[in-house]
């Protein structure tokens, strides 16, 4: 080899030209080789310098990066003048692999008849191109599309996105204090409307009879209360958890059987009142929902009872009732 060749070829590995700024752009940790370093394999396996003609002609973006299993992954879309682009992936044992993979598509592409005949060799900077290792695998290409930034990976079960209205059932029991003479067992039907950051919900509920006596006397009555739910909760969530803040209105009645008396008669009496709570719920799978919920109910109106000649009461409803939930929900996409 003569004295100009050999200048020739120092000049195409160690100083890749400037016509390179618009023709390669490279992403890549510290460990892997530089950019300069890129554009000048990709000199290299042309056999000859860069110049601004390859830049206008074809453009290429590469992203290398450490996978999980210790291996090297490249992402490389090449964008031709005059064709779609194409990404391809490539997994390699190092980084310098990637780069002699990327450096070949890229002068391949900015010369596609490069290997079309006999390839010429200028020792030591142009290489056979089965020199570079193209044994590892190409995962995917894509056409017109960005380079992908990781492997393609089962989805675990999660909450999926809440981008349209969805339907809800569900069923809650639990204990009311409060409403009735004593702590009180009761359960919830409710229908749900479920949007992307709020829920409207509509239901019934019933809280179980519960005796009450005049001290003294056997007289006293049953009570019960049954009653309509209209809501509406705010949404805020966190993977696998929902947190909704729900207020709304019940109504319906205070149903009373007299116990004890000459004449015993059923009296019902108008219910009415403000509901606030706060759920948690945990959404296992998309389609179950399991939850908690604390909340008050703040009657408008005066629920009492009172048996005939007397003047006292034998129960009014509490100023506020506290009640505790415990729901199974599910879900309809």
């Amino acid at each position: 080899m003569d004295l100009p060749e050999i200048l020739a070829a120092l000049t195409l590995s160690i100083a890749p030209p400037a016509a390179t700024d618009g023709l390669l752009r490279w992403d890549a940790p510290a460990a892997c080789p530089s950019r300069d370093a890129l554009a000048g394999t990709v000199a290299a396996d042309l056999g000859r310098s860069l110049t601004p003609a390859d830049a206008e002609a074809v453009t290429a973006r590469a992203t290398a990066r450490r996978r999980d299993d210790r291996r090297w992954e490249l992402a490389l879309t090449i964008e031709p003048q005059d064709a779609p682009a194409v990404t391809r992936t490539v997994v390699a044992d190092s980084c310098e692999l990637l780069v002699d993979a990327a450096a070949l598509m890229i002068a391949v592409a900015i010369d596609p008849d490069l290997f079309a005949g006999p390839v010429v060799t200028a020792e030591p900077t142009s290489r056979d191109p089965g020199d570079i290792p193209l044994e590892v695998p190409v995962l995917r290409e894509v056409r017109d599309g960005p380079p992908p930034r990781s492997p393609p990976r089962s989805p675990a079960p999660s909450i999926p996105p809440p981008s349209s209205l969805r339907m809800a059932v569900s069923l809650a029991a639990g204990l009311d204090v409060g409403a009735l003479p004593r702590p009180t067992a009761g359960f919830l039907l409710r229908l749900g409307l479920l949007a992307r950051r709020v829920r409207a919900e509509v239901g019934a509920g019933h809280w179980l009879e519960q005796p009450v006596r005049v001290a003294g006397t056997g007289g006293g009555g049953d009570l019960r209360l049954t009653a309509a739910q209209l809501g509406v909760c705010p949404r805020f969530a966190l993977r696998k958890v929902e947190l909704p803040l729900c207020a709304g209105l019940e109504l319906g009645a205070m149903r009373g059987e007299g116990v004890g008396v000459v004449t015993p008669t059923v009296d019902r009496v108008f219910w009415l009142a403000v509901l606030a709570d706060a759920r948690v719920q945990w959404v296992p799978v998309p389609r179950l929902a399991l939850g908690l919920q604390l909340g008050v109910a703040v009657p408008l109106l005066a629920a009492r009872f009172r048996l005939r000649g007397q003047d006292a009461d034998v129960h009014r409803a509490a100023p506020v009732a506290f009640r505790g939930l415990f729901a199974l929900e599910l879900r309809f996409f």
